[in-house]
């Protein structure tokens, strides 16, 4: 028996594989051996297997990344009771999924827990008035104020001061993390400054609205300024934020006014200098919210629904696809080494395509099943040439060469040193497809109807390089050995240094 079927026998027992494509694409790789006629005209589809060597360590890279995803910012959408039950409805239905595909997770009733408790939310009488901004800006001195003097409304309304935004010091990142939290959790905001804005608290505003937050911006402390000068910062501020927060939601107020001196000419001529306190300004605050609160008050209460229910789907759908990734890995494992075992023992670097194309497509039916998206063979067919056309177009086949060339160093005959290298970039180029697929598949919905399972070609392109990039700073030494034992029958013939 030849070294390529023992090895290839090797590579599909230890899985169990029973795939007709991917034998069938290998026996055609062996067909073709012999036909020195054909080699030149293929020689040049060669150097694609290379560059799978700069995915060494891509499981690492992967499981190392697990635990550190965040929730991106909500897609721009008109937030209605309709749009609210069908995001209702897409949890429910991960949620389900998650039940299905791992009974055990612990995960499965805190989420069954927090989607209740967002149900609830959304029939509640009262509304949530957060108010935030940096330090010493007024922000207690407007939570008394608004306490003692309720806003006229037609719903109880609930004020939460949040912590100091923009602090220094070891728990400032937390204290942001909590006050933004609170923020989104209410359904108004009054984000308070006291001049025109920084670049950090523009940011901050900019995140409210790309998350659907309703946002009045006070600039307090006006009692400080001139009345020309605060008609320019006012001004400013509006040329500022405009397009995030609309001019009349900008407000001057003067919550805790600073003492003045006042000069008091008497009536024999003398004057007398005492300290005054001028009134408190939030006039134009109390018609503002009494305004907002009539004509929006329950599309906010839909907004806040719609970004608690979003957080509740963000982890129920981060739960499932680590369930999925779990099952993934191995069988992306198994399919690379096959490929490795075909390449390692084919002469012809060009006819490695072959082999690595038929793995990979079977391969995208394989996660697809995963992945609850079933793919025809044609499907897999164009998912699997588009990430090789991508590969190619990269231009790092030397780089990669080179590097797996010079990780081994052995005395062997060219055949077998340049089978290892062949072998090993083979089976690193299935494994960022692998890689790249996950990605790409956790990316879309849980269930996709089979008239939308087109590629997205672009997508899977971008996909496939961020997967590729993450992965040129990973040691090659461990995935290195692992093929040279696998690989070779005397795997201490070769040395990894």
């Amino acid at each position: 028996m030849s070294l390529f079927s023992v090895k290839l026998t090797e590579a599909s027992m230890t899985g169990g594989l029973q795939r007709p494509l991917l034998i069938g694409g290998i026996g055609l790789t062996l067909g073709l051996w012999g036909l020195d006629s054909i080699s030149h005209s293929l020689s040049g589809m060669g150097d694609l297997f290379t560059l799978g060597a700069i995915a060494a360590g891509g499981g690492y890279w992967w499981y190392s990344r697990r635990g550190d995803r965040v929730q991106v910012p909500l897609a721009k959408v008109d937030i209605n009771r309709a749009t609210l039950d069908r995001i209702l409805s897409q949890v429910e239905l991960v949620i389900g999924q998650l039940a299905i595909e791992s009974p055990n997770s612990v995960k499965i009733d805190p989420l069954q827990q927090q989607l209740t408790q967002v149900k609830t939310n959304l029939t509640r009488p009262d509304r949530h008035i957060a108010i935030t901004g940096g330090q010493r800006v007024g922000k207690s001195s407007l939570m008394k104020l608004l306490t003692t003097e309720p806003v006229p409304s037609a719903t109880p309304l609930k004020y939460i001061e949040t912590p100091a935004l923009f602090t220094s010091g070891a728990e400032s990142n937390a204290a942001d993390s909590r006050a933004k939290q609170l923020a989104l959790n209410a359904d108004l905001v009054l984000f308070l400054t006291n001049g025109d804005l920084t670049a950090t608290e523009y940011k901050y505003l900019t995140e409210l609205h790309q998350a659907h937050q309703r946002v009045i911006l006070l600039l307090n402390q006006a009692d400080r300024y001139l009345p020309d000068e605060r008609n320019l910062i006012l001004q400013k501020l509006q040329a500022t934020i405009a397009g995030t927060i609309g001019s009349s939601d900008i407000v001057a107020t003067s919550t805790a006014p600073a003492s003045v001196k006042v000069r008091k000419i008497q009536a024999d001529g003398t004057a007398v200098e005492t300290l005054e306190t001028p009134p408190v300004e939030i006039g134009s605050l109390n018609h503002q919210l009494t305004n907002v609160l009539a004509t929006e008050g329950e599309k906010m209460l839909w907004a806040t629904t719609y970004r608690q229910v979003a957080g509740v789907q963000f982890s129920a759908k981060t739960a499932l696809n680590t369930v999925r990734r779990d099952r993934s890995l191995p069988l992306i494992e198994q399919n690379q080494w096959i490929v490795a075992a075909a390449a390692f023992a084919n002469p012809l670097p060009a006819l490695d395509l072959l082999a690595t194309a038929a793995v990979n497509a079977q391969m995208v039916i394989d996660l697809g099943a995963i992945y609850q998206q079933k793919f025809s063979l044609e499907q897999a067919q164009a998912a699997a040439s588009a990430m090789g056309s991508v590969m190619l177009k990269l231009g790092l086949v030397e780089l990669c060469t080179q590097t797996v060339a010079g990780l081994l160093k052995t005395n062997a005959i060219t055949f077998v040193a340049g089978g290892l290298v062949q072998g090993l970039s083979a089976a690193y180029l299935t494994r960022i497809a692998g890689l790249t697929l996950v990605e790409y598949l956790e990316a879309q919905d849980i269930v996709v109807p089979e008239s939308a399972r087109a590629w997205n070609l672009d997508l899977l392109g971008n996909t496939l390089q961020q997967v590729f990039q993450a992965n040129q700073r990973v040691a090659y030494k461990t995935v290195v050995k692992q093929g040279i034992e696998r690989l070779r029958p005397d795997g201490a013939a070769a040395q990894v240094v």
